[in-house]
């Protein structure tokens, strides 16, 4: 009984609200739109991406020039490739909040449930100011959904062997989605300055001679667009055994962007009660990010009979970001315009895979990668050239089957491992990442020289931010369908 005592008073004293700006790695909270979507990068082919993403072993397969070019060195005729994929996506956001001493309407007041109490009765003996309920001058709610659906060309690639002298390459050329950059994320309970937080030092209670005064908003921002590469890859053989790759992109896209923050009022705490306050005012923002910049690739596959291993590795790059937004302030009715101008960059660290393909009979593969994404070494340059580190780093694994039911149909699936750039806020474990699973099944189709490849991706994201009385429960969930069309004519060289 004593401990559960001593924790009421510790939570009293922590009242957790919804926090103002965070840094790039956390969600949402008013922050502002930079490089968010870019870690999200693409694979091109359907074929691994039914079997979770795995790539050593594949045979034959061009949608893994950009991937692991040192694939390539397995077609033997001139091979041309569509690609193109469906994403449906669901994002979801509820938020509930305990009730706290010394201030028990305020989770009232978050959650939008103070219409359900009566204004209470002043002509009481011993009635004052404290009794009076706070009600939000708007209908804006805690919570909120978003659905979306987005069909997209994911590749248009082309590889044909060549030989000079005695020496033999697989050349190919292409253009792809890189990343989605599509984004979205709203808070509508934004309270600024994050009083009482426990991170990264608790806030005491307010006193009435020094109250708190806090802005309370709702925050959207919303981004949509993609990156595109456009490059070419060599594959070769070094022995009959040992094959290398090497790919090279340009990459460049452009995204509409749009942030917004609505006031929703003025709270004002004491040491036993607080008040809320209207006030008008709303910052829309409105523009374009231009995104530029090249990727590299170097593969290397060594084959056997029965188990085969490779890597690949991207090295050092740098995206920079262009923008224009035009910024409307309106606090007072008359709104306000004015353009801004600037330039970004996020420069990224050696990333790589490594994996291992086994092949116990001759119509059944199976596959072991693992990725590491070194992204606490990302740096981001502002327009004022000042450097952080807002990512964290993950390490992933992927896993994934082949058979062949027959010679003109391969049944695929897999698992892979995938996270987020940012920590959910109130991180039990600070600088883990929000990790989830991504689960994939598909099949091939073979005739003649003529293949198709069909994935299905199912991935559901789920994360909570938590308090000491607050909690919001955020989702997105994921279905995407992937198609890949081929043709391979024999090729002499």
């Amino acid at each position: 009984m004593k401990k559960i005592k001593v924790f009421v008073k510790v939570l009293s004293l922590h009242l957790v609200l919804i926090l103002g700006i965070q840094p790039l790695f956390a969600q949402g909270y008013g922050g502002a739109l930079t490089f968010q979507g870019l870690d999200r990068y693409a694979l091109h082919s359907a074929a691994a991406r039914a079997m979770g993403g795995v790539t050593i072993g594949a045979k034959q397969d061009i949608g893994l020039m950009f991937q692991n070019p040192a694939a390539l060195q397995s077609i033997h005729g001139l091979q041309a490739s569509l690609g193109g994929l469906r994403l449906s996506k669901d994002l979801k956001q509820e938020q509930n909040y305990a009730p706290v001493r010394y201030y028990p309407n305020l989770s009232l007041l978050l959650e939008g449930l103070t219409a359900k109490i009566p204004n209470p009765d002043t002509t009481l003996v011993g009635f004052t100011a404290q009794d009076t309920v706070q009600r939000p001058y708007d209908t804006i709610g805690p919570n909120w959904s978003r659905s979306k659906n987005r069909s997209t060309p994911l590749q248009a690639l082309l590889a044909v062997p060549l030989a000079f002298g005695k020496v033999k390459i697989v050349a190919g050329i292409g253009a792809v989605e890189y990343a989605d950059l599509d984004h979205y994320y709203q808070s509508n309970n934004v309270l600024s300055p994050a009083i009482l937080t426990q991170r990264p030092l608790p806030t005491f209670r307010p006193t009435d001679d020094k109250p708190i005064n806090v802005d309370w908003s709702q925050a959207v921002r919303s981004r949509e667009g993609s990156l595109q590469g456009y490059g070419m890859a060599l594959a070769g053989r070094l022995n009959n055994n040992l094959s290398v790759g090497f790919s090279a992109m340009v990459l460049d896209g452009s995204t509409d962007d749009f942030e917004q923050e609505v006031a929703r009022g003025k709270l004002t705490f004491f040491s036993n009660a607080f008040r809320a306050d209207s006030v008008y005012g709303r910052i829309t923002k409105t523009g374009t990010s231009d995104f530029s910049g090249r990727e590299f690739n170097l593969s290397s596959i060594l084959t056997g009979r029965y188990v085969s291993v490779g890597f690949a590795i991207k090295p050092p790059t740098t995206i920079t970001r262009t923008y224009t937004m035009q910024v409307a302030t309106d606090t007072t009715g008359t709104p306000a315009l004015a353009t801004v101008r600037g330039e970004d960059k996020l420069k990224l660290p050696w990333r790589g895979t490594i994996g291992l393909a086994l092949a116990p009979r001759k119509n059944l593969a199976v596959g072991l990668e693992y990725e590491f994404r070194p992204y606490e070494s990302a740096k981001y340059v502002d327009l004022n050239g000042i450097k952080t580190s807002p990512w964290l780093s993950a390490s992933l694994f992927r896993v994934g089957v082949e058979y062949m039911l027959a010679p003109w149909l391969a049944l695929r699936g897999g698992v892979r491992g995938d996270a987020e750039v940012f920590q959910p806020e109130g991180n039990y474990i600070d600088g883990e990442p929000v990790t989830y699973s991504v689960y994939s099944a598909g099949a091939g189709f073979f005739y003649s020289g003529l293949r198709l490849n069909v994935a299905y991706e199912n991935a559901l994201m789920k994360y909570q931010d938590i308090w000491a009385s607050a909690i919001s429960k955020n989702s997105e969930r994921r279905h995407t369908i992937i198609a890949q069309l081929s043709y391979e004519i024999p090729w002499r060289h």
